[in-house]
This record gives C-alpha cells, sequence and structure tokens, in this order.
C-alpha cells in the first residue's frame, strides 16, 4: 500500500459514555464495530454525511468483538445497505450477532451474579433496546486471515483475546494501523476508570503480542481510556505513544492481579451484607475505585470476576 487510508472516527453514545467506530475510505467502504442499534441513524450516517458519504455505501462491516456497545448496531447499518455489506465477525463470538439473548445470558454469568434482581431487570431491558435484531454473519474470522477492501487496501486479523474470549484487532496491512477497540484498555475509561477485562491471562499476553510482535504505528482504541495519571488519552494514539498505552495497560493488568492475590479468598462468594462491591470491598478500597458497579456498563464487576477465577485456577 503505497497511499495513505482516510480513516474517519465516529463517536457513538452508549448510556453515561461513547464507543468509537471508524469508517475506512476504501474502494470498497469499511466500517469498524458499530456502536449500539441507536447509532446507525443518530451518529455514523450524520458523521459520514458530513463527509459527503452515504452510509448505503458501506461494503464491509466489520465487528471487532460481540459486546453490546461494538456490534449493537450492526443489524441497523446492514439493512442500510439494503444487505449488500459483509459482515464479519470474530468466530468465537459469532454466536452474540445471530441470537440477541446471548448478551443476556452472558451478562447474567457476569456482572449480573453480583447484582440483585431489580438491577438485573433494568440492565437486561437496556441492553435488549441497544441490540439490533439477530443477524447472520456472512464471514467468520480467526487469527492471520486477510480481508481485501479493493485496490491494494487489506486488512489482517489478529487475535487480542482478554477483553473478552474471542476479541481481535484488525490491522491495516502496509500503514501497519491497529484497530485495537477494547483489546487495550489502558487504566480503565473515562467513566468506569478500570478496564474491563474478562480473561486476565489472555490480556496480558494479546497486549504483549501487540507490543513485541505487531508494534502497530498507529492504535484506533474502542473508547477514551486514562492512563496512569488518571488523564484521558485520545482514542486514536500514535508513534512512541503506542508502545506507551500498550505498557500503561500491562501495568494496570499487574496492579489489579497483584491486589486481587493478596484480597481476594478463591472461595468468596457474593451475599446480600457485602455492600456495593460485593466480595470485592477491600479490593474497592485500595485501588481508590469509587464507582457505582449498578450503572452500565458495569466494568467493576466483569474485571473483578475475571481476577478471581484466574485465582481459582492458578490454585488447582
Amino acid at each position: 500500500m503505497t497511499n495513505s487510508v482516510r480513516v474517519i472516527p465516529i463517536e457513538c453514545k452508549f448510556g453515561r459514555t461513547s464507543a468509537y467506530a471508524y469508517y475506512i475510505d476504501a474502494p470498497e467502504p469499511a466500517l469498524i464495530d458499530t456502536g449500539i442499534a441507536s447509532s446507525a441513524s443518530q451518529e455514523i450516517e450524520t458523521v459520514l454525511a458530513e463527509h459527503g458519504l452515504r452510509i448505503e455505501d458501506i461494503r464491509w462491516i466489520l465487528l471487532t468483538h460481540g459486546h453490546v456497545d461494538h456490534l449493537g448496531g450492526a443489524r441497523a447499518i446492514w439493512e442500510k445497505t439494503r444487505g449488500c455489506a459483509e459482515v464479519v465477525i470474530p468466530q468465537k463470538e459469532a454466536y452474540l450477532l445471530r441470537n440477541r439473548s446471548a448478551h443476556i445470558t452472558d451478562y447474567k454469568q457476569l456482572q449480573g451474579q453480583y447484582l440483585d434482581a431489580e438491577t438485573q431487570e433494568k440492565h437486561t431491558a437496556i441492553l435488549l433496546n441497544d441490540i439490533g435484531e439477530d443477524l447472520e454473519p456472512t464471514v467468520e474470522v480467526v487469527g492471520g486471515d486477510c480481508l481485501l477492501l479493493g485496490g491494494d487496501v487489506s486488512i489482517t486479523v489478529v487475535e487480542t483475546p482478554g477483553h473478552s474470549i474471542g476479541s481481535v484487532t484488525f490491522v491495516l496491512d502496509g500503514m501497519n494501523w491497529a484497530f485495537a477497540a477494547d483489546a487495550v484498555q489502558m487504566y480503565g475509561g473515562a467513566q468506569s476508570r478500570i478496564p474491563t477485562i474478562e480473561h486476565p491471562a489472555h490480556y496480558r499476553q494479546s497486549l504483549q503480542h501487540l507490543l513485541e510482535e505487531v508494534r502497530p504505528k498507529r492504535l484506533y482504541l474502542g473508547h477514551h481510556f486514562r492512563n496512569a495519571n488518571g488523564a484521558i488519552v485520545n482514542p486514536q494514539v500514535d508513534g512512541d505513544e503506542v508502545a506507551a498505552v500498550l505498557r500503561a495497560s500491562l501495568e494496570m493488568d499487574a496492579k489489579l492481579a497483584d491486589v486481587v492475590q493478596r484480597h481476594l479468598s478463591i472461595d468468596a462468594q457474593f451475599t446480600e451484607n457485602d455492600g456495593l462491591y460485593g466480595p470485592f470491598g477491600s479490593i474497592a478500597d485500595e485501588i481508590g475505585y469509587t464507582g457505582d458497579p449498578r450503572n452500565l456498563p458495569c466494568a467493576y464487576f466483569v474485571t473483578m470476576h475475571g481476577y478471581k477465577e484466574e485465582l481459582i485456577v492458578a490454585h488447582k
């Protein structure tokens, strides 16, 4: 690839926060991630029109993973292309595109188990509102797959699980620009102030792979994340800052793994008397976490559950 490719970031609102979709202005235009169901009309179509582009001309819908704020708008965008766009998702999370009710099952197995029934019911209603109708993917990708976007523009798939089990990073060939979405979380989101990590061991391996093997020249993130000083970092990171962001993410992982190991018993169970942070209250105190885990997205309980599971595995 000899010429630069135009990338247009699109901020999609999701509750108290937002997620980023990225339009790649290739001969066969691609959209990486889709926000929630309302994002197609409220943000994506509007931003593209401001650049003289049409949402119906998108030919590739590329989903980095199966979380609601990244695939919720896939059905609406696909319909706006009159079914002409290829819908691409990691093989391990294709079930979340095919069956919207699977999101509720996953929710209840992760953060839902640490929340009361009333909060679970509220969250379930929000999730179902933000997810489009079921959609059959046309392409299920694994690491090493290559997608041709016309001309000399191509993308290689790199598996980067951890944030979720099937997360991938799309790397723009020639440019070595990596669309990592939530595979890289630094010290947490602008609102949540803690990374969302379902599988810590996979997460750190993915970060190390990006840092040592892929070595992107540019990194596109899925949200506004914070650095160690609490400052919000631009979702597009260039040059030497890419390595700094990856190292910061590894530092936060090490911090969380250490504090969980020191505070949490492997047989800790949630009871109604545990308080706002369930069995993870002393951890919240040490890391200075003061957020309300009853808000969506619920990063705190998802991440604590992930590190708890890692601790259990280590003791077997």
